[in-house]
């Protein structure tokens, strides 16, 4: 199947912006490359590259390595407002994937990119990581990887997520990050392979623990706001159980409810509480979903809602979004109470926005704080 003029403006484009792009990206971090021997970043033929998401730059930093740019597969409701909308629809080759729409325009739009010679690109957990290791991937991504019937070409990253966390809202210092790119499983053996053996491989092969990493490296990452933001992940005292308790200033941890102190040190790990990680502390945290639902949440934010046909956002205004009861409560620019058992499609994305559909419309809320609670309460699966 032949180019199109687009897909030729792209590759012009990115091939143009590339070594400027290289540059930011040695701003933004410092990056080691490592691969096998299987894997040649010159390659033309095309395959499938699946890749961890520790942070939200990884985007960039996994594919900058191959002469050949892929169509890489985003969430649609990233790429709503300008200018990254022009970015992705006339710039680089992005695929997006439809929350509350068939897979079938997606799946379709990837056996046309490949026909063209192109290879994908496919972060399968959907979201960066909020506590620092690689989380759920759906089994329609294994599914979709056995049809194409293409080599499937891994990228592990590692030390992204304390270089950058995702719920950080102050920034570190010496960011580094390690790409260990592999051919993980040959075309050849693809076809052998049930889909359980896929996601099995696959799973292994993406699966990263960021802190066990930092224990090996000990990285300096130093910072004058190192806990700030972290009350948006993290919902439950380890030490007293009370509920949205957690408070953060620079460096420091607070519960206001049984006065526990700590900090977030230059390597990452929290001191002064049970768990020094995050991994560890929301598997604790899991555990009190029932209590986070009795429980109440309040925060403000803006309001948005969502185009499924002109993917396009129309901004309504600042509310204060609370829960109780099992209900939302939506009051300021706009007033709505809606139960949580008629909401679906919860997701989270970028830091801290809040997307549903609730009655066919789509809503995305920036929140301002608690972010992980509310999306726990709404869901359980990630």
């Amino acid at each position: 199947m032949k180019k199109t003029w687009i897909d030729r403006q792209q590759d012009f484009l990115m091939g143009l912006l590339r070594p400027l792009v290289a540059i930011w990206m040695r701003i933004d971090a410092k990056r080691v490359v490592k691969k096998d021997s299987f894997f040649d970043f010159r390659r033309k033929e095309p395959y499938v590259m699946l890749a961890n998401h520790t942070f939200m730059f990884d985007v960039i930093h996994v594919p900058l390595c191959l002469r050949t740019v892929p169509f890489i597969i985003a969430s649609q409701t990233l790429f709503t407002k300008q200018p990254a909308k022009f970015f992705v629809t006339q710039v680089a080759h992005v695929i997006a994937k439809s929350k509350g729409k068939s897979d079938i325009i997606t799946i379709k739009n990837i056996y046309t990119a490949v026909k063209k010679g192109y290879s994908i690109l496919i972060f399968p957990e959907g979201n960066t990581t909020f506590y620092g290791d690689t989380g759920y991937i759906e089994e329609a991504t294994m599914k979709l990887i056995k049809k194409l019937g293409i080599d499937v070409i891994t990228c592990n990253v590692k030390g992204g997520y304390l270089s950058k966390p995702r719920w950080a809202t102050g920034k570190r210092k010496r960011r580094q990050i390690e790409l260990n790119y592999q051919l993980t499983i040959p075309k050849e053996q693809l076809a052998t392979l049930s889909t359980e053996e896929v996601a099995q491989t696959i799973r292994s092969a993406l699966y990263h623990n960021d802190y066990d990493y930092q224990r090996q490296v000990m990285i300096p990452h130093p910072g004058k706001q190192l806990a700030e933001g972290l009350e948006d992940v993290v919902y439950v005292c380890p030490h007293c159980k009370s509920i949205n308790s957690i408070r953060t200033n620079n460096n420091q941890i607070h519960c206001i409810v049984c006065q526990k102190e700590g900090y977030v040190d230059q390597y990452g790990f929290i001191q002064g509480f049970i768990y020094d990680n995050l991994i560890e502390w929301n598997e604790f945290q899991r555990n009190y979903r029932d209590a986070l639902r009795r429980s109440q949440l309040s925060s403000t934010g803006i309001l948005s809602f969502m185009s499924m046909e002109d993917e396009s956002q129309n901004i309504i205004g600042p509310i204060e979004l609370k829960y109780q009861e099992y209900k939302l409560y939506l009051s300021g620019s706009h007033t709505e109470e809606i139960p949580i058992n008629e909401i679906i499609n919860v997701t989270i994305t970028l830091r801290r926005d809040l997307g549903f559909i609730y009655q066919d419309k789509h809503y995305i809320i920036k929140l301002d704080h608690y972010s992980a609670a509310f999306l726990r309460t709404l869901q359980d699966k990630y």
